[in-house]
């Protein structure tokens, strides 16, 4: 090879070495943005779980008050601290049957 033909090469195999490289930091890159990709998912769907359970757990929580306040009720009534009338008012007013249900006084 002449020193002009030897050049040439050399630049040539740069040029390919150069765009080898710059593929090899290109894909890399691209498996980088898709592991933060999967990983960003990865947590996304955590917080929609934990957030899932939490509100199941809240829902339990409020059923349990609704069943106690209920209990509570009732309990009141077997031992007679509400008086007839009372009794009488609330249970034709639905209260009772409302505190079930899990609703508010009125």
């Amino acid at each position: 090879m002449t020193t002009r033909a030897q050049r040439d090469y050399k630049e040539k195999m740069a040029a390919v070495t150069a765009a080898v490289e710059a593929h090899a930091a290109a894909q890399a890159e691209a498996e980088a943005q898709a592991a933060a990709e999967a990983q960003a998912q990865a947590e996304a769907e955590a917080e929609a779980q934990a957030a899932a359970q939490a509100e199941a757990e809240a829902q339990a929580a409020a059923e349990a008050a609704v069943r106690e306040q209920a209990r509570q009720d009732s309990a009141e009534v077997t031992r007679g601290l509400l008086d007839p009338v009372t009794i009488l008012q609330l249970s034709s007013s639905g209260h009772f049957a409302q505190r079930a249900r899990g609703g508010r006084n009125h």
